[in-house]
């Protein structure tokens, strides 16, 4: 009976303690960590009572009680004993640890599967041991290559490659994401992380029958008339399947590989811890931003797994583009599409970028170019929604010469201010002004002045000299206007960084498709054409940005008079705060931080010392018991204050030293 009860106590301690000590501390430790401050908790509160309340400390960690009393007085220290240990470890346990984030659980609770859980709590470390083997093994880890100049040596580009092709798993996918993002990531860089190829082995029948039926919730034969066990194509994410509904439609049944959330979320871990410890000691890991950088790759993965995400995605851009001549959009059955399956209409035809398919087709190749990009600028100006991957893959010819869209996984979404920043360029770039573009650069990346203009222009002027020919959606100028706005400390939306970064790949498609084709002449054709009330002529754009600014401009008279008078008359005075805006707010913290500290500190102190009053006291009565309770309370919170005091201090430390 006695085993069971301790049993209990030390469960419930370690879980109260475990989670009570990051709270308090105002740090996040997870359930694995958590565990381990209880335990170490547990084990010096135990002890410390052992050595205090036995009279021979042979006798280990067994406590010796006679009555009640002594049973909740040792309880009690126990407690107290174990959570002044407890909070020292929980701190140094989340400065070893620092940067690597809690995993997140798509499902179940921890408690119904503990032995499951600390597994997954575990495995990221594990796994970054892997990598990091992997990186030695390479020689990734030498000092020449952590400056910014190593980023273009082909040297470092193939030792890269080479780390995550050894490291496999989502490693390797998120590498040629990474491959797409030439807008961050230098050219040599981008081009040997696109020669990462993933070795993925089919999953087998009866895992896909086992997936299938826990999503629909019925027999695969129930759901389906037939279902072809071999898979057409086979990913990292998912594999794809013929199928024949109970109507007689022949469709695509594409499928979650099993256990391909739980890989994504260990590798995620270990990119952000990796990524994390690069940025604050690498300068080339600091020039890329390789966290940012990180967070967004991630952040796609992880909406790759939703296949309704997809569904949604792939059902509004069939919607919104129905009436587009010669370009089709495969209807999803969102009735058998669930998070983990995807049911697709099947789509017979060839990939774009096979010239056979192309030429058989009874449309000829120009006009098979320009039905994509006036679908394609739509997207863009139309709907705000656009396919962010178009590349010959994603697109199928059939025999008609209809081009049908595929892979929804990846869109971009452009909201007022991005579409408004996008017209600004379009008029600079109409005018050759770099004034304009300029202004335009600071509207879409919501600056407030600080940038120098004049600078901003110059480049921006350097950007339009580079142009073939004016007007048109030129990638390139879209490119080089981004890298002037980085270059001068400001952020574009990530919805603008996508554009830019699809309007290159479909250029190449459409140069697949037609070798001839101008997408800078033919895109300025399609939006004078089908769409210049988005964009309109350069008269009607100034115009808008007129009336856009008539309100400010109406008042600016009366403004400029009121000034005049105030200073004519001697009342015109500028009043400043010592202490306002920001600068309040860091004050504020500084002045909480030391109160916080004081307090401890005052608050230990004084139990401490009415400890020792009980400890002079000699009668055994309420007021000895009242002062030991007082102590042990004071010293406790008084402690507690002090070490979260030292918890963000420390934190604070070991970012400036990293």
């Amino acid at each position: 009976m006695r085993v069971v009860l301790g049993l209990i106590l030390f469960a419930l301690f370690v879980l109260v303690v475990g989670k009570a000590s990051g709270r308090l501390l105002g740090i996040r430790l997870g359930n694995a960590r958590g565990a381990l401050v209880g335990t170490i908790g547990w084990i010096a509160g135990v002890t410390a009572v052992a050595f205090t309340l036995d009279d021979s400390p042979r006798s280990g960690l067994t406590v010796h009680v006679d009555n009640l009393g002594q049973a909740l007085g040792a309880a009690g220290l126990v407690v107290f004993f174990g959570v002044l240990a407890a909070m020292p470890v929980a701190i140094g346990i989340d400065l070893l640890t620092r940067g690597a984030p809690v995993a997140k659980r798509r499902r179940g609770r921890w408690w119904l599967h503990p032995i499951r859980s600390l597994k997954a709590e575990l495995a990221p470390y594990s796994r970054l041991r892997e990598v990091i083997g992997n990186a030695r093994r390479a020689n990734l880890l030498h000092w020449r290559y952590a400056t910014g100049a190593a980023l273009d040596s082909p040297d470092l580009t193939h030792r890269v490659r080479t780390v995550l092709e050894e490291s496999g798993g989502m490693m390797v996918k998120l590498g040629q994401i990474a491959s797409t993002r030439n807008d961050v990531l230098p050219a040599p860089l981008t081009a040997e992380l696109s020669k990462l190829r993933a070795d993925v082995r089919p999953v087998a029948p009866d895992d896909v029958r086992v997936a299938i039926e826990e999503e629909l919730g019925e027999p695969v034969e129930q759901a389906f008339a037939s279902f072809e066990w071999e898979p057409l194509a086979a990913a990292s994410i998912g594999q794809t399947h013929r199928a024949v509904l109970r109507d007689g439609t022949r469709v695509v049944v594409k499928v979650r590989r099993p256990g391909i959330e739980d890989v994504v979320a260990r590798d995620a871990s270990v990119l952000r811890m990796i990524s994390n410890r690069l940025e604050r000691r690498v300068e080339a890991a600091r020039s890329i931003g390789l966290r940012g950088l990180t967070e967004e790759l991630i952040g796609g993965l992880e909406e790759e797994l939703e296949f309704l995400h997809e569904a949604k995605v792939g059902t509004a851009l069939a919607k919104n583009r129905a009436g587009d001549v010669g370009i089709s959009v495969p209807r999803v059955y969102t009735t058998l599409s669930t998070d983990g399956i995807l049911v697709m209409e099947e789509v017979v035809g060839r990939s774009v970028g096979e010239a056979e398919a192309l030429d058989a087709s009874p449309i000829p190749r120009p006009q098979l170019a320009r039905r994509v990009l006036a679908s394609y600028i739509g997207q863009i100006l139309d709907d705000g929604l656009f396919h962010a991957d178009p590349h010959p893959g994603n697109m199928l010819i059939d025999a008609s010469g209809t081009i049908w869209l595929l892979d929804f996984g990846s869109v971009g979404r452009l909201d007022a201010r991005a579409l408004n920043g996008l017209r600004g360029i379009a008029l600079g770039v109409a005018t050759n002004e770099p004034g304009l573009l300029a202004r335009a650069a600071r509207d879409l990346a919501g600056d407030d002045g600080a940038v120098d203009l004049r600078a901003l222009e110059a480049d921006m002027g350097v950007a339009l000299g580079q142009l073939d020919s004016p007007g048109g959606m030129d990638p390139r100028l879209i490119r080089d206007v981004l890298s002037v706005m980085r270059r001068h400390g400001m952020r574009p939306p990530s919805s603008v960084t996508l554009l830019a970064r699809s309007l290159l790949t479909i250029e190449g498609t459409l140069r697949l498709i037609d070798p001839g084709f101008s997408l800078t002449a033919t895109s300025r054709e399609v939006v004078l054409s089908d769409h210049s009330d988005a964009i309109g002529t350069p008269e009607e754009i100034l115009q808008r940005e007129a009336l856009r600014a008539l309100p400010s401009l109406r008042t600016l008279p009366e403004h400029v008079e009121t000034l005049a008078n105030q200073l004519r008359s001697g009342r015109l005075s500028v009043q400043t705060e010592l202490f306002a805006g920001e600068s309040r707010h860091v004050a504020d913290n500084w002045v909480d931080r030391i109160v916080i500290a004081a307090t401890g500190g005052l608050g230990a102190i004084a139990g401490a010392i009415v400890l020792f009053a009980a400890a002079a006291t000699n009668d055994h009565d309420a007021v000895q018991t009242t002062l030991w309770i007082l102590g042990f309370a004071g010293l406790t919170g008084g402690s507690v204050l002090l070490m979260r005091a030292a918890a963000r201090a420390l934190r604070r430390t070991a970012g400036r030293i990293e």
